[in-house]
Order: structure tokens, then sequence, then C-alpha cells
């Protein structure tokens, strides 16, 4: 196991080491507020309160100890046992929503650069959270913080100690720890199994359990480490690769005007452009009733496919507004959804295909752990959908590394490579999130 990842406290100013320090963290939390609303709540519900709340939430089960979870239900459920656990008040609530806020935006990884002044900044915000909270965790966030200051100020690591060499972390290198990590935690579980087998005979004969429950303990305690190593690995390598991948945030400008950052699929951000087409019924082609022109010409040689894109979601002489740099907005259900820019060959995949269809509004995170999360809402499929696990592995098999997906209105499931979001799967209406598609 590299140094770099096994410390609680960050070494460097690395990328390895700010992601593993957030996601120790973050484990941190999840597991003294998992622990406090278990031990608050079976002793005024039962033991059986986790399970009676997965069913009034239409879960197939909750992990007690998932950041997402000890976050998010207090906060989305004014009537969750879990707020009997927790201060009162707006101005806490508030601390809650920004610490939600943190967790969502290094999980789904969105945040950069990957350096210890952005660590320091969410870590501010989480310190702030377990103070409000009254959490041990507040003492994690201040160790973290003093150490990420002495790393800058350069008394970090003590005068006389010689400077431990920071390699450089691959992520094929990290791949290759993970697989073993996977290997010792099977290895465990089988140990755990075999020890329990053997204090379920010793029962039965009546003989003494003492050190077979010792031995459980000690064993599940190794996999419990095991199984949090290997969590923290996955996350370094899928925000390594979506790092390395990742998709521009600003756009150029390809005709001149004004460009609107926007997300093909999703709300359109601004006013509603004032030009006035139509979608042609044969052609793949605009109609501009003003001019009465066509207007795929004015835009290149790519337009007509663009539109072709376009005509598999967009009905026959339905109106589309232009801005003067070809971005389209048309509504949808009353909504105006931005289709995307004629021209543009952003949608295009590697191999120079269109994406069938537009982008719908919702994005994804698939996890190397076989998780495919809704990034806005923090559903999981394997909540909501039989199967999910059989549709995670097919993804794995072509993106080991897991990411962020996208999902086109004909089901095409894509990832950013190479400058352009490529179509590597599709996926039917009934094997995704009910309603997205």
């Amino acid at each position: 196991m590299t140094a770099e990842l096994t410390e609680g406290l960050p070494e460097a100013d690395t990328p390895a080491e700010v992601l593993g320090t957030l996601h120790f963290v973050l484990n941190a939390l999840g597991r003294e507020l998992g622990d406090r609303y278990d031990a608050h709540l079976k002793a005024t519900i039962g033991p059986n309160w986790l399970r009676a709340l997965a069913n009034i939430r239409n879960q197939r089960n909750i992990n007690l100890h998932d950041p997402y979870f000890v976050l998010s239900e207090p906060l989305k459920f004014s009537n969750s046992p879990t707020r009997a656990c927790l201060p009162s008040g707006g101005a806490f609530y508030n601390e809650l929503e920004v610490a939600l806020d943190v967790r969502n935006a290094w999980s789904h990884h969105e945040v950069s650069p990957l350096n210890l002044a952005t660590l320091k900044d969410s870590i501010t915000r989480i310190h702030s959270f377990a103070t409000a909270a009254e959490m041990k965790l507040g003492r994690l966030c201040s160790d973290v913080k003093k150490r990420i200051n002495a790393i800058g100020n350069g008394t970090y690591p003590p005068a006389g100690t010689a400077p431990r060499e920071i390699a450089s972390v691959k992520i094929d290198s990290l791949l290759a720890e993970l697989a073993a990590a996977r290997v010792n935690e099977d290895a465990l579980r089988a140990d755990v199994s075999a020890a329990q087998a053997l204090l379920d005979e010793a029962a039965r004969a009546g003989a003494a359990q003492a050190e077979r429950v010792s031995q459980i303990s000690a064993i599940q305690a190794r996999l419990d480490e095991a199984l949090a190593e290997k969590q923290k690995l996955e996350f370094v390598i899928e925000a390594l690769a979506t790092a390395e991948t990742a998709e521009p945030v600003e756009m150029t400008e390809p005709h001149g005007g004004e460009w609107v950052s926007a997300t093909p699929g999703h709300q359109w951000p601004s006013d509603i452009p004032s030009r006035r087409v139509t979608m042609m019924t044969l052609q793949p082609d605009l109609f501009d009733d003003a001019t009465r022109q066509r207007v795929a010409a004015e835009f290149g040689p790519e337009a007509t496919s663009t539109i072709a894109g376009w005509k598999a979601t967009v009905a026959a002489n339905a109106t589309i507004f232009l801005t003067a740099t070809g971005q389209a907005v048309t509504f949808i259900s009353g909504t105006p959804i931005y289709l995307g820019t004629l021209g543009d060959v952003s949608g295009r995949g590697a191999s120079g295909d269109m994406v069938s269809g537009f982008f719908i509004p919702h994005t994804y995170t698939l996890r190397m752990n076989g998780t495919i999360e809704d990034r806005s809402s923090g559903e999981t499929l394997d909540r909501v959908v039989l199967g999910a696990a059989a549709t995670a592995d097919r993804l794995l098999d072509l993106i080991p590394t897991g990411g962020r997906l996208r999902v086109t209105t004909t089901g095409g499931v894509a990832k950013y490579v190479d400058a352009g979001w490529t179509v590597i799967a599709s996926v039917k209406r009934d094997e995704w999130f009910p309603g997205h598609l």
C-alpha cells in the first residue's frame, strides 16, 4: 500500500494525499453520525429502526454509515427520526446543507484543483458543521487544517527529519493495489464465515464460545479496516481518472455573439433567444419564416448532421429558438431545454458517430464498487431497480475506473473521452432510474 493512502492527515500537496484525506474525514463523519443515530434510535424506536426507515423510504437497504445518508436523511425529511439526534434550528440545518454540498462535490469528482488549498476550504466547512453538531469529528478537522498549514509553511515534516519521498501516484499502480485489497477482503470474509460456522457448531455442542466470539471480533475488525482502505483506493482512482479526462467547463465561442454556458438536455439558463425557426418535416434542417430561408448553411457543414440528431426527439414543425452563436432551445413540457449548437462537434463520440438524441437533464456517477448514483438526488440504481448490479458490471467492464456518465433520450450511456461524449453502451427504460428515460 502506498504511504499516500494510509494516513488520516495529509503528508504532501499531491492529488492522492488530498483525496485520501478527504475520504478519511467523510468516512469518520459517516461513522460518528451513524453510530449516534443507531444508539439513540435503538433505544427510542427499537433495534429494527433502520429496516423500518428503509421501508418507509422505499429502499431495499440503507448503509447506516454512508456520509450521504447521515447528512441527507435529516435534511430532506422534516419528519425523520434522525432529527431527534441533532440540534434544531435553521442555522444548524444551513450548516448541514453545506456539509452535504461538500460531500456531493467531492464524491462526484467536481472539485478542482486537487490541492491542499482546495482541501482546506472543504475541511473548514465540514469543521463548522461538526462544531454545530457537537461531534468529535471537529478535532480531526482541526488536526487536518493544522497539518495543511504546517506543510504550507515548511514546518512539516519536522526539522531534522528526512523528508519522505512522495512518488507520483499512477492509476495503473493503484489498480494493482486495489486488486490485492479485494483479494484480502475476500479472504477475511471467508475467515469470518469459517469462524462463525465453528461458533455455531460449538453452540450446538454446548461448548465454550468465548474464544470463538473473540476470534470473530478480531477478524471482523481487520475486515472493517481492509474494507475502509479498499473504499479509499476506489475513491482516489475514480477521482484521478476523472481528472485526467474531465469535460472542459468553458466552451469557446464559435460564431461571435454572447455564448451561454449550458448543457444539452438541461434547462436553458438564460433568456429565450429571439430568433424563431421551425424543425422541417423531411429535411435535416430548420426553416426561418422571417427570411424564408433554410438555416443550416449559416453554420457550416456540420449543422445538418446536428439537426438530424435532434429529429429523433424533437417533433416536426416544432418551434426552435436560436442564438447568434447557433445555440438551439426548444420547449418540452413547458420547460425551455437546450438542444445543442449547430455545427458544434462536442456532441460527437471519439469515433465521429453522433450521439443519438440529446442528453437528459440527469447526470450520474459510476462507482468502482458497482454503484450508479444520480448526482442530483443521491439515489442509487440498486435501490430502485432489480438487476442493477448486472447493468453496473456491464459498464465497469467498459470503464474499469468508473466516473461521470450521461444518458441520451434514446438510452445511450456516454462517457467523456477525447474531447467529446462517446456512447459506450445502451440501457433500456426498465434497466434505468424510473422516470429518467
